[in-house]
């Protein structure tokens, strides 16, 4: 074997073919391996992408069927005139007033009742005023419907009619509840409610829960899924019309996960309210997990099938929470999941809107994509993944059917371990003469696969020592110069994107930037409630003409500066500025529940900040600020110089407040309602800019 170094690959090859011919028999068994292996991979696949579909197409004819019962009872006699007789009694409640007993008992039912069970299901301490009625018809009806109602709490249906109300809601509760308590019980709906559309109030509750009789565009229950599809279903046209909102824990069923079938109930071709068919979620988990018996289902001792819903959290159970909890949940913090998260889960005792899966293929399912993977989990764990959507109005899921990889594959494994015992028996002795040419051949391939792994793994720091003078030794200093290559187009390309990453956030917000990276260059969003300030700095043109137009500039750029400053640690974003304008907002990239009250202190630093710098530079600059809060869309203009901005009548009720006559921070009315006494106010003033109708705005004094 000596001087082997110094052959050519061919008569390596030759050698290695000579001694490989003996192994035709292993080659022989490789094959029936292989063919083997394909046919139980392919068994096992169909199988688990068999449940899937199954499963899919159960829950779509489940979704269905909800859809035919909301549509055909929002267009029955009964919905018509249930909606008709509460929705004129609910209006005729405007004038009526709980004595200051009554008012006391419904305090005390929150107090001792609702909060509390509320507080054992969800995060933090609720707040009475959240959710204490406020206007007369919703005290009115859930003192006498609830706070008086002597059943306990998610029973209250169980009161037919109400015999402290004399009232005609009271008149009309007595006769209707009966009926539409039998068509509840009969579907297995958790909730039925009719909905004024005009002011989305829940005129009418066959559960009263604490959703009864306040707004859902207004009320503690506004920002709810049912709340934010309801005020699309308002603008139905259609006497059919559809939409289910999707599962999320509801806080008047004590953080339960429900979802909403809504559907327009019209009067004479004029829409005059909404029916809601509230439903729980344990109908689908008994579909997906064949009622809690997995293994009965063909799915083993690990496989299970899930929902995802669009924000990537469970819709269903889990079978390993429902198996084992105290392992479940030392898995995921063993995994390093969010711990609130993990507190959340072992709170309400499933994993249900809660934890997220992270996995490619419910990515993909969400996209609308079906087929199978394997993948890790949401513990962690390597499986086999059949996934695919489940469609319904404007509605996806993702429905996931999964087993454990090492049992999916524990077939295979046994039938390689069969065919491997009988080839190795049969080809023992021929592999022996083959063992000294291969040590020696592949040792090079050796060396470069581990280079290459190395290099692959992202280490270009990678060099191979390959001493021999064939094509090997070749190929080694060919791969050397490779990787050299590599780690110095790896530097510049990181620099690069540094560098652009670096002004891509100079000129737009944390979520543009993101938006821009996931493939949308416009980053048109629209943002639901965010505070919006304009201001306008005066006095530059006087500035100008004192000391210069360079100097003047420089003045501003100086005073902007301290501006974004200013706006960082208060956790507003700046927008844009143009010439003396500055828009800048709160609620952009980060949800911030206060984002009114920072947006106010901000404009105060900025009056602060001007005035530092009419000191420092003999100015006299004035600030004038117009903050507003509400909707707004956000998105890129331009195409190569681009910059970000805002729209809508948000931004432009901000601008209009703004004082061209001195230094002033004027906001809206709904700014100041939101605020309270967190501020001095001075108004209301009426503000009239370019001839249109005046706007009521508050001075900020304090």
């Amino acid at each position: 074997m000596l001087g082997l170094d110094r052959l050519g690959i061919q008569s390596k090859l030759i050698l290695l073919l000579l001694a490989v011919s003996l192994l035709s028999i292993g080659s022989m068994a490789l094959i029936g391996y292989v063919t083997g292996k394909e046919a139980l991979n392919r068994a096992v696949e169909n199988h688990l992408r068999g449940i899937q579909v199954a499963k899919t197409n159960t829950l779509k004819a489940m979704l269905e069927s909800l859809k035919d019962q909301v549509i055909s009872m929002s267009d029955s006699q009964m919905a018509l005139e249930g909606m008709r007789a509460f929705r004129q009694a609910f209006r005729e409640l405007d004038s009526k007033r709980l004595s200051k007993e009554e008012d006391d008992k419904l305090s005390e039912f929150y107090k001792k009742n609702f909060l509390p069970e509320l507080a054992k299901t969800t995060e933090g301490e609720p707040v009475l005023d959240q959710y204490l009625p406020v206007s007369p018809a919703e005290r009115y009806l859930q003192y006498h419907y609830i706070a008086a109602n002597p059943h306990p709490y998610l029973r209250k249906q169980d009161l037919d009619a109400s015999p402290t109300d004399k009232s005609a809601y009271g008149e009309a509760h007595a006769r209707l509840h009966r009926y539409f308590g039998r068509a509840a019980r009969l579907f297995g709906y958790e909730d039925l409610m009719l909905v004024d559309s005009d002011t989305l109030n829940v005129v009418y509750s066959y559960q009263k829960s604490t959703d009864f009789a306040t707004s859902l565009e207004t009320g503690p229950y506004s920002d709810t899924h049912v709340g934010a599809t309801i005020r699309v279903m308002r603008k139905a046209r259609d006497r059919d019309d559809f939409k289910i909102a999707d599962f999320e824990p509801y806080r008047p069923n004590l953080g339960k996960p429900m979802g909403f079938a809504m559907s327009p109930i019209f009067d004479n071709g004029r829409m005059i309210g909404i029916l809601l068919l509230q439903f729980p979620i344990d109908n689908f988990n008994i579909v997906l997990t064949g009622n809690f018996k997995w293994a009965e289902e063909g799915l083993g001792e690990t496989g299970e099938c899930y929902v995802v819903g669009p924000d990537k959290t469970m819709r269903s159970r889990s079978r390993f929470m429902y198996s084992n909890p105290a392992e479940f949940l030392a898995t995921l913090r063993e995994k390093g999941v969010n711990p609130r998260v993990v507190s959340q889960v072992e709170r309400q005792g499933n994993v249900m809107n809660a934890l997220v899966v992270n996995s490619q293929s419910a990515d993909l399912a969400l996209k609308g994509q079906s087929g199978i993977l394997r993948v890790n989990d949401y513990r962690g764990v390597d499986v086999l993944s059949a996934y695919g959507p489940l469609d319904l109005d404007s509605l996806r899921w993702g429905v996931l059917a999964e087993i454990d990889a090492s049992e999916a594959f524990a077939p295979i494994k046994a039938f390689g371990r069969t065919v491997l015992v009988v080839a190795t028996a049969m080809a023992l002795a021929v592999t022996i003469l083959a063992l000294a040419a291969s040590h020696f051949l592949t040792a090079p391939l050796r060396v470069l696969a581990e280079g290459a792994r190395k290099l692959g793994a992202g280490d270009t720091d990678v060099v191979v020592n390959l001493h021999s003078r064939d094509e090997f030794g070749a190929l080694g200093k060919v791969f050397n110069s490779m990787a050299a290559n590599i780690r110095d187009q790896k530097e510049k390309l990181q620099r690069q994107i540094e560098e652009n990453l670096e002004l891509l956030h100079s000129i737009l917000p944390a979520s543009a930037v993101a938006q821009r990276q996931g493939g949308d260059t416009k980053a048109n969003r629209q943002f639901a409630d965010v505070t919006v300030l304009f201001a306008e700095i005066v006095g530059m043109e006087e500035l100008g003409a004192k000391v210069g137009e360079a100097r003047a500039l420089s003045i501003l750029g100086d005073l902007v500066a301290a501006f974004d400053d200013a706006a960082e640690t208060a956790g507003v974003e700046k927008v844009k500025t143009i010439g003396g304008s500055y828009l800048a907002a709160c609620g952009l990239s980060v949800t911030r529940p206060d984002h009114a009250r920072r947006v106010v202190q901000f404009a105060k630093e900025m009056t602060r900040i001007a005035g530092i710098f009419n000191r420092d530079h003999k100015a006299e600059l004035a600030v004038s600020i117009g903050i507003n809060s509400g909707p707004i869309v956000g998105g890129v203009v331009g195409g190569r110089k681009f910059l970000y901005d805002l729209w809508g009548d948000t931004v432009t009720i901000a601008r209009r407040i703004t004082s061209d006559m001195a230094v002033a921070v004027r906001v809206t009315g709904n700014v100041h309602q939101r605020l309270g006494d967190m501020f001095q106010f001075s108004g209301p003033i009426q503000v009239t800019a370019n001839g249109k109708a005046p706007i009521e705005a508050w001075q900020v004094t304090g």
